[in-house]
């Protein structure tokens, strides 16, 4: 029976069905196959292997490794980790927090810089790193903060819960709000050695972690007043989507709306997309599509999701 041929493509078939479907034992497909169990462990493996035998666990805590597949073959990215999603966005909130700090935690080398954005995504990563989890990390803040603590977690308190479980931490915040109100104001700020010594240390960390940002009356940086119901509308109206760091972007993943961008502060895409892991984290399915422009553009080399996102983001083309 030669490897390839139709008659070995049978014989894998009728293992497979045998030991998957009725539930036999290796031994009894030998004996109802005719042939050795060795033989039989062959051609289940090659099931497997082929394709042809896909195995799934089907439990509420289960990552799909179907839809992880998927995306890393068609995005630019090396590791996806997709949770499914539960019936309550809080609950896959706290499976997709988990999945990203369980993939911090197992990278090696253990990451020397880790650069982190805030809001509640992010503080639920923090609060699931384990104590003593990591070694002499230095954890810089990736961009401004909120310009009030009004339904959000600041940076500071983030990087003080990322420390407080790491052995022999250092720390570098970066002072300003996301978004300034002039273009001068920024461009002083930006001169500033203390935020241009933690913009400059955050473009040289080994990971980044940060949280993806849907366009609505509802995103972190409308309400805690980085942007204005004015702006909201301007960016609405310049086809934005989203936010990556406080960078808003179109579908194309192109930031819209320069003048508001270089009225942003921290560290722009470019040198995002340098970082060799970056983790965005994006949790709501109001979000395939800022998903699907980071992944598009090459914002993140990991992403972590759920599963509708990712059956979205795979069943749409771009627009």
């Amino acid at each position: 029976m030669k490897t390839g041929s139709a008659e070995h493509e049978h014989a894998m078939v009728r293992a497979a069905e045998l030991y998957y479907n009725d539930g036999l034992l290796q031994s009894e497909v030998a004996d109802k196959l005719r042939m050795s169990r060795w033989k039989v462990g062959r051609l289940l493996e090659e099931a497997r292997a082929s394709g042809l035998v896909e195995i799934k666990i089907h439990h509420p805590r289960s990552r799909r490794r179907d839809l992880e597949r998927k995306l890393v073959a068609r995005y630019d990215c090396s590791e996806a980790v997709v949770i499914e999603s539960q019936p309550t966005n809080a609950a896959t909130m706290e499976l997709a927090a988990q999945a990203a700090a369980d993939y911090l935690m197992e990278l090696r080398p253990q990451p020397s810089i880790i650069g982190v954005s805030w809001g509640h995504t992010v503080a639920a990563i923090a609060d699931r790193i384990p104590e003593g989890g990591l070694r002499e990390p230095t954890i810089v803040q990736l961009n401004g903060g909120a310009n009030s603590l009004r339904d959000t977690v600041d940076a500071g308190s983030i990087i003080r819960t990322i420390a407080s479980k790491s052995r022999d931490p250092r720390t570098a915040l970066l002072p300003s709000s996301a978004v300034v109100h002039d273009r001068e104001l920024a461009r002083h700020l930006l001169a500033d050695r203390q935020v241009a010594g933690t913009i400059n240390l955050a473009a040289k960390a080994d990971v980044a972690v940060y949280s993806i940002g849907v366009l609505s009356p509802q995103s972190v940086l409308v309400k805690t007043d980085c942007i204005t119901a004015d702006e909201l509308v301007r960016l609405n109206k310049s086809g934005a989507i989203g936010d990556i760091l406080g960078h808003f972007i179109d579908r194309s993943g192109r930031v819209v709306d320069i003048e508001l961008d270089q009225r942003t502060i921290g560290l722009d895409l470019d040198r995002l997309a340098a970082i060799p892991t970056s983790i965005a984290v994006s949790v709501g399915a109001e979000k395939s599509g800022i998903t699907k422009a980071a992944l598009y553009a090459g914002l993140c080399t990991v992403l972590v999701t759920e599963s509708k996102i990712a059956e979205q983001v795979l069943g749409n083309s771009l627009e």
